[in-house]
């Protein structure tokens, strides 16, 4: 028998061996032990953000909500959340115009009452970079005077009509993924010149495939959506918005919005 025959029968009693499908079964272990931990490094929040929570938690619970879910009870909100984010306005994704949301003042006011941490956002249709810029002015305007010390957030999303399919101004545009991000840059830019921290929100499916995410400030704070058991963008976000029909003391509408914002841990590290 040759040297080179006897060499490959005695690497395959080896590989039959139970030594070797022990360390093969180890060794696959530690490759996903690798991945995971590099999906879940992924998705951590910027640290180079400023921490904006008081806790040594991993998380914090919060609320989003607007003139649809009616008039909200503060006092009780607050000792229910750890934050909310109000609807400043929107802009019309037919008409372009520019709206503030109905309960804005009210909401605003009785947040601040409550003593609860705000931030606000913004829906926006804006397709050229000053249109963006137009609606962080007026969102500027109306939260002059009032403690907000969250975020604003532009919440860039395509709209859809009343049959569901994917409609409006913004849709229309078929814009570039760079583009987007150039819209939601100038948005968040005249934010944060003014001295507030900025954001944008959208769903998991938008940042993946129609914004160029690598081409955002880095000093954004991300809000996903995605009403999975897990958040499906790959990318680094600080709030998930993991449901549209959650219950909250101090909402009487048929769903609020629920987010978790995570701290000083990874989010994608913690499953609720």
């Amino acid at each position: 028998m040759s040297k080179k025959l006897r060499v490959k029968i005695l690497n395959l009693k080896f590989l039959k061996s139970k030594k070797a499908k022990a360390a093969i079964t180890s060794a696959v272990l530690i490759i996903i032990a690798v991945l995971c931990a590099a999906a879940i490094f992924s998705s951590r929040p910027n640290t180079n953000k400023p921490v904006l929570f008081e806790t040594g938690a991993e998380y914090v619970e919060g609320i989003d909500v607007s003139s649809h879910n009616g008039q909200v009870n503060w006092q009780s909100v607050a000792n229910a959340v750890d934050f909310a984010i109000i609807r400043a306005g929107y802009r019309g994704y037919g008409t372009g115009a520019i709206v503030e949301d109905t309960e804005l003042s009210r909401n605003l006011s009785e947040a601040n009452d409550a003593g609860i941490p705000l931030g606000v956002y913004f829906y926006s249709q804006a397709v050229t970079p000053q249109e963006a810029r137009e609606e962080a002015e007026f969102v500027l305007d109306l939260i002059k005077g009032y403690d907000v010390d969250l975020p604003v957030f532009i919440d860039y999303e395509y709209a859809h009509g009343s049959d569901g399919e994917l409609t409006g101004r913004l849709y229309d545009a078929k814009l570039s993924a760079a583009a987007a991000a150039d819209i939601i840059n100038a948005f968040c830019k005249e934010i944060t010149d003014s001295g507030r921290y900025a954001g944008v929100y959208s769903s998991s499916s938008m940042l993946t495939l129609h914004i160029s995410t690598s081409g955002l400030a880095e000093n954004l704070y991300i809000w996903v959506a995605d009403y999975n058991e897990t958040v499906t963008y790959p990318g680094a976000y600080d709030i998930w918005q993991y449901t549209k029909s959650g219950s909250c003391d101090g909402v009487n509408s048929r769903g609020v919005d629920r987010n978790y914002w995570f701290i000083n841990n990874g989010a994608g590290s913690f499953l609720p």
